[in-house]
Formats: C-alpha cells, structure tokens, sequence
C-alpha cells in the first residue's frame, strides 16, 4: 500500500535582484523614479523587474510552529 502524506503549508517566498543603479537611472532617468512605479504598480516597474534573474528564498512558517492541515490518501 502506498500511502500519501499531504501537508499544506503556508510560506513566504523572498525574492532578491541585484539590479544595477545604473539600468534603473536609465530606464527610470532617476531611483525616485523608479520607486514611485512600484509603488503605483505600474506595468512599466514590472516589465523591468522581469528582465533580470533572482535568487528566491523560501521561508516554509508553518512547518516551523505546526498548525497546517494534513491528509491522508491511500493507493
């Protein structure tokens, strides 16, 4: 018999760029610039956020302090 432990955790993903001042300047003219388009959500912040990789960390919380719902499923 298999059995299937299926847990369902909550987790905080941080998400870490290492964008050049330089590349924000020149495509914002300024890093005011650039920190006012996040902050209104513009499409212009997020396509520029998208043409550089990252390092993701995860943070799994519930696993760390209990409290998430498990399941069971049998084969």
């Amino acid at each position: 018999m298999i059995v299937n432990r299926i847990e369902y955790h909550q987790m905080t993903s941080t998400c870490t760029y290492d964008i050049p001042d330089e590349d924000i300047v020149s495509a914002f003219d300024s890093i005011a610039n650039f920190l006012e388009a996040e902050v209104e959500s513009s499409d212009k912040f997020y396509d520029f956020i998208c043409e550089y990789d990252y390092d993701r960390e995860d943070d799994v919380w519930t696993e760390r302090k209990g409290g998430y719902d498990i399941d069971y499923m049998f084969e």
